[in-house]
């Protein structure tokens, strides 16, 4: 693994070291905003025109990409040639050079590369191309170790460093040697997936073996990414058909279950978390989270008692769970009932979980209810330093102040909650009446 991490550190230096320049010409220009814009396409066609000329190094690397990831691995390979021309140390140009002659069973260019390299450094190359010093013979093993890189790069957390162009690139190199290669297209998709570019992504969800456990994977992705174009309809019954033709698919009844919860569907998101639970091949790691997610939704319709059922059957199962214990000790607080028993299970939610300023809202508020203001004041004000945003916590300061006689503060915390809040946030008829209160003194 250590010697992977090598190579990727190696990849990052030859990637970017290069010193570049501006052309005043628009396809240069456009060409480049297409890169950021991941529009390869685009970037590919306007690098091609004839206004544009004398690309340096770094300029013929953004050149490559845009023409692999678009699939034009001929182009590629001559844009690579230049490159090594140029900067003959550049592995990302020997790369393509390399699978373009394996692919064509051109095995002079390997010869050529060998008697050039004289003692040049090329680990990365060493690791796709050859084991024990021998040429791998197998397109799919040199895929494979492609692949390998890009695991070790997402897997040591190098998402700083390694942006999707160098992703997309490697991925799309995995795929001109082994086109079958259907972890290759789900890991794709994945990635245009993150970048809302949702038609890319069905196009490379598509191209995965029906055969392949990620089949049903991607297209269950195909129907959850059509609810992020606010398309429900056809999102729901895509998913609804995959469950169809495999009704077997717990991960399908998760699915329908979040997207009912995700849009305020809560009664039938809770009939089919409930399916799920009530399968008795289901593991307990998967039992805690549907409980809680089935807890949820039944708190969203005011069955309190049916949640609170499922939270504590959740904490059974996990004790330590920050979410479900800050769920169930905010209801408990919101009802007034087991406030010293809330303030314990949000002390130790907190403790695993400092960052979240949900799980501070409501340890301030546990305060609160305990008329320990001055801590919960001082809580409070530091989720609102995290979230400034957040309605109801400028609301909660509000009633904070107001309980320390600072009543012009809490005015001023209760408008600011009312410009934020949103429907969801079920608390602007409330604010209203306290802001009403007080400006008739």
């Amino acid at each position: 693994m250590l010697k992977v991490i090598i190579f990727i550190h190696i990849i990052f230096v030859c990637f970017f070291s290069t010193k570049s320049f501006s052309y005043n010409s628009s396809s240069y220009l456009i060409a480049n905003t297409a890169m950021m814009l991941y529009d390869y396409e685009k970037a590919k066609n306007h690098y091609n025109l004839d206004e544009i000329n004398n690309f340096n190094s770094n300029d013929l690397v953004k050149k490559l990409i845009a023409h692999v990831i678009s699939g034009e691995l001929h182009s590629a390979n001559l844009i690579s040639k230049e490159l090594i021309n140029i900067d003959f140390k550049n592995q990302e140009a020997w790369l393509v050079y390399l699978v373009y002659a394996k692919n064509n069973n051109n095995y002079k260019a390997f010869t050529e590369f060998e008697a050039k390299r004289t003692n040049q450094d090329f680990k990365v190359l060493d690791y796709v191309f050859y084991k024990n010093s021998d040429l791998k013979q197998s397109n799919i093993e040199i895929s494979k170790s492609i692949f390998d890189i890009i695991n070790s790069s997402t897997s040591n957390k190098f998402n700083d460093i390694f942006n999707y162009e160098f992703l997309l690139f490697y991925l799309s190199l995995c795929i001109e040697l082994d086109p079958s290669f259907d972890e290759a297209y789900f890991y794709i998709a994945q990635l245009y997936q993150r970048l809302g570019n949702y038609n890319f992504a069905e196009k490379f969800y598509n191209k995965i073996n029906t055969k392949h456990f990620l089949f049903i994977e991607g297209q269950k992705f195909i129907a959850l990414n059509k609810k992020e174009e606010n398309n429900f309809v056809d999102a729901e019954s895509d998913l609804l058909f995959l469950l169809k033709n495999y009704p077997d698919k717990k991960e399908l009844l998760i699915s329908i279950g979040d997207l009912y919860r995700t849009t305020k569907n809560y009664k039938k998101a809770i009939l089919y978390y409930s399916k799920i639970l009530n399968k008795p091949e289901i593991t307990q790691d998967m039992k805690w989270q549907l409980l809680y997610m089935r807890g949820i939704c039944y708190e969203r319709i005011n069955n309190w008692e049916s949640a609170e059922s499922d939270f504590l059957q959740s904490l059974k199962i996990k004790p330590d769970s920050p979410q479900v214990l800050n769920y169930l000790a905010y209801g408990w607080l919101e009802r007034n009932i087991k406030i010293n028993e809330s303030l314990k299970m949000l002390v130790k939610a907190h403790n695993q979980y400092p960052d979240s300023y949900y799980i501070l809202d409501s340890l301030a508020w546990g305060y609160f209810k305990i008329n320990n203001l001055d801590k919960a004041s001082s809580l409070m004000e530091e989720v609102l330093f995290m979230a400034p945003w957040e309605a109801i916590s400028l609301d909660h300061l509000g009633d904070i102040y107001f309980a320390m006689g600072r009543k012009r503060e809490a005015y001023y915390m209760w408008k600011q909650a009312k410009d934020l809040a949103t429907h969801e946030d079920n608390i602007i008829e409330s604010v209203l009446s306290k802001i009403e209160k007080y400006e008739s003194g």
